[in-house]
């Protein structure tokens, strides 16, 4: 494991796998290390395979530390400096709201930040959906302390899982782990309601013009499908990509291939 500090001083903690063109992983909402054991074995599968992979935890997260106030802009600080550790440019692939950091990476305005290309699994942005009231909920839940119960929340009425199939994930020795993150939901939320609520997704996106791909599995949640389409045909030089028997979180065999297909063409 290694670390880099980012301008504002927050320690990025990650790890580094393999030799080659650099690839970072970019975690979704509440994603880290220590309960992400697919993105770990894709980062190793895809090193194995002549890439440089970097795993990071994002800020807030695991073994990295946070510096208030959250800005989607620091979190591109940190892909940043985690970039220029590792001698990029890089390919960037994200995990569902993971994309709104690539996306932000690779704009104009972060033109610093090394992007070569994205690879966006099941970006969760819907046009028009408002985030207002989930993210009322979870800060006045997160001001208590309530954790566990931010996480149940988002759970349950941001993402939609049965209340029956949380209180079963919630006696599962990773839980407190995953509670844990609740805090940086609020991170991940704002910034999916602030590209679900731009109207024009053509003109905020207009400027990233390296190669992109947009992923979705076949056996996701409603409506993931139609986001990712939405999503590439917001973007100037994008692919879009269905893979067969996945869900929100692709298995590590289905999805270093189709990473190898798009970095190798």
């Amino acid at each position: 494991m290694s670390t880099v500090t980012s301008p504002d001083g927050t320690v990025i903690d990650y790890d580094r796998y393999g030799d080659g063109p650099a690839v970072v992983f970019i975690a979704g909402a509440s994603q880290y290390r220590a309960i992400d054991e697919r993105t770990t074995q894709a980062a190793r599968l895809l090193a194995a395979r002549g890439f440089t992979a970097v795993d990071y935890d994002r800020r807030g997260r695991g073994r990295s530390g946070d510096t208030a106030p959250w800005a989607l802009e620091r979190e591109v600080e940190d892909l940043a400096a985690l970039i220029k550790a590792v001698g990029g440019p890089a390919t960037l692939y994200t995990s569902s709201s993971g994309a709104a950091v690539a996306l932000a990476a690779a704009s104009a305005a972060s033109a610093g930040a090394g992007v070569a290309s994205l690879a966006l699994y099941e970006p969760p942005f819907f046009r028009g959906r408002h985030f207002t009231e989930h993210l009322a909920a979870l800060r006045s839940l997160l001001a208590d302390g309530n954790n566990d119960e931010a996480m149940r929340y988002n759970l349950t009425s941001v993402i939609g899982l049965p209340a029956g199939a949380v209180a079963g994930m919630a006696q599962q020795p990773w839980w407190p782990a995953l509670a844990a993150a609740a805090p940086t939901l609020l991170y991940d939320h704002t910034a999916t309601h602030e590209i679900s609520v731009d109207p024009d997704w053509r003109g905020r996106w207009a400027d990233i013009t390296v190669p992109a791909i947009v992923y979705s599995g076949d056996q996701t949640f409603p409506g993931m499908p139609e986001a990712a389409d939405a999503v590439a045909a917001a973007l100037p030089n994008a692919s879009r990509r269905v893979l067969p028997g996945q869900d929100h979180g692709p298995a590590p065999e289905a999805i270093v291939p189709a990473l190898l297909e798009f970095l190798q063409p």
